[in-house]
């Protein structure tokens, strides 16, 4: 995510939630084939589009479609918003102002490996086991000597078979094989946290934070500090059973 926003220069909050979703399910997609989701990858099969002053992610029509329950809208995101300090986003974001955005014209790279690789899934709810397996999550143990993975009838499945409601598996662990680094060692250079001590001085009081429906996407704190309002279905996408 933190890619996309620099790559494309604009403010988190100038994103749809659905597309929010759209980075997420890119980024479990190609992990769960050990690809690196890296924002070119991503280029391959997504047009950025403004629609009403956010920005969006159109299918690239001479690519293959990744997600398949593709969410039009969310009809409760804006009961679902919350605030968060700026401090908190280790990243600078800034507000992309209007402008026209040119349509790219990109080779498909359909005898890749790794496009080859990725196979088109649902959208789902994870448990949190199946984000630490897709590296999307550092909640383990930073000394477990255990793997979690994907299983099925007592074997190791791939990983984006989570995604299919119809497959039966679970998560489980195996092993550590000999020589092997921790998972969370592995695991952990994937993530941005805030700098020590940032919430040495937590706010008291927000601007705004009384308006049942908020204007501007971003206020001010009385200490100075600016504030964001970020949508809850960025971290746990949305599904199509509930």
């Amino acid at each position: 995510m933190a890619h996309i926003l620099h790559y494309y220069g604009f403010h988190i909050s100038q994103m749809t939630p659905p597309d929010m979703v759209r980075v997420r399910h890119f980024e479990f997609l190609c992990r769960s084939h050990g690809i690196e989701p890296i924002v070119e990858k991503f280029m391959v099969f997504y047009q950025l589009i403004r629609n009403i002053g956010f920005y969006s992610f159109d299918n690239r029509w001479s690519a293959k479609k990744m997600l398949l329950n593709s969410h039009k809208s969310f009809h409760d995101w804006k009961q679902k918003f919350f605030f968060i300090r700026e401090e908190v986003v280790p990243i600078a974001m800034i507000f992309r102002e209007p402008d026209a955005i040119e349509n790219e014209e990109l080779p498909i790279p359909k005898g890749a490996d790794w496009y080859l690789k990725l196979t088109a899934t649902p959208n789902r709810i994870f448990g949190e086991n199946v984000l630490v397996a897709a590296q999307m999550s550092d909640q383990w143990p930073d000394d477990s000597n255990e793997v979690p993975v994907l299983k099925f009838q007592d074997r190791e499945a791939h990983l984006y078979q989570a995604a299919f409601p119809t497959f039966g598996g679970s998560m489980g662990v195996r092993p550590l094989e000999s020589g092997e680094p921790y998972w969370y060692e592995r695991i952990k250079g994937h993530f941005l946290y805030p700098l020590a001590g940032i919430f040495a001085n937590p706010p008291i009081a927000t601007e705004g934070a009384h308006l049942p429906n908020p204007g501007p996407l971003r206020a001010v704190i009385s200490a100075g500090k600016e504030i964001l309002y970020l949508s809850s279905e960025e971290s746990v996408g949305s599904s199509n059973e509930s």
